[in-house]
């Protein structure tokens, strides 16, 4: 069990994921408020004008879409709602309500105790993403702007009736949205990763290389993107020569070590877990 600790308490391994994020269409995430353009619903912005593209969108985004695969790969997803997926998870307020006690049992008996219960209440995807009694292992960047069109534009919307399926009078309101053709540099960081969590995390990678959306108003064609420029390092601090790189060096670049081509890599992870599953 010791091993176990150290597992979550001290730094043993890392992967890092970078990609430039290509919007194809327009894009936005809003900001609640008022635009700059004086339109109803703006988008964030940061103080030179530029938009942003915030790491917790992405992250949000990458949670659903390893919800959505998780099934395909033999692994668990609480969905946050332990009676809707029949699967039970901390991360589930209701669920972690009725064994409350029980965890609280399981800190007071020890360390040990602790992880054994966490480990055995918490769903696939939440030991990724982090649950409320388990920090995750994986972290996103805001998307750092690689281009864009430098300019906002505005689109008009109306509310519709559901029931009459028309327009409502007097309900007629304005939105910006980031023109397409945006690309944005992202960094995802995971520590302390299990084979588990990089089937999970290359299959979500494979999904957004292929096409996703994110932001607001995907319904209605907003927020369509696609990966480029995929890019793997890591660290094995178990290896000697690893271990020095990675405590000599400043930059990501010279501190982990190029792990090829991203696609074999994540394939190799999958297809060891769907292996799994099947015997």
């Amino acid at each position: 069990m010791t091993s176990a600790i150290n597992w979550h308490t001290k730094l043993q391994r890392k992967l890092q994921i970078q990609f430039s994020l290509h919007f194809d269409t327009a894009w936005r995430i809003g900001s609640g408020k008022e635009g700059e353009t004086l339109s109803d619903l703006g988008v964030v912005l940061d103080p030179s004008g530029q938009p942003v593209l915030p790491g917790s969108s992405l992250k949000g985004r990458l949670r659903s879409t390893c919800e959505t695969l998780a099934h395909a790969l033999g692994l668990s997803a609480c969905m946050l709602d332990s009676a809707v997926s029949n699967c039970e998870c901390s991360s589930d307020v209701q669920y972690y309500r009725r064994v409350r006690e029980d965890y609280r049992k399981a800190s007071q008996a020890g360390v040990a105790e602790r992880l054994e219960w966490i480990e055995k209440h918490t769903c696939d995807v939440c030991k990724l993403y982090g649950s409320p009694v388990m920090a995750g292992r994986l972290r996103i960047s805001d998307g750092t702007i690689e281009d864009w069109a430098e300019v906002i534009q505005v689109r008009d919307g109306v509310v519709i009736d559901r029931d009459s399926q028309t327009a409502v009078d007097g309900l007629k309101y304005d939105y910006e949205v980031v023109p397409p053709g945006s690309r944005f540099r992202v960094t995802i960081d995971v520590e302390n990763y299990s084979d588990a969590d990089l089937a999970l995390l290359g299959a979500a990678i494979f999904e957004w290389s292929s096409g996703s959306t994110v932001g607001g108003f995907t319904s209605r064609g907003l927020g369509r993107f696609h990966l480029e420029d995929v890019c793997i390092r890591g660290v094995d601090l178990s290896d000697p020569n690893q271990r020095i790189q990675f405590l000599t060096n400043r930059t990501a670049e010279d501190r982990l070590t190029d792990l090829g081509n991203w696609e074999e890599f994540f394939s190799s992870k999958i297809e060891s877990a769907v292996s799994t599953q099947s015997t």
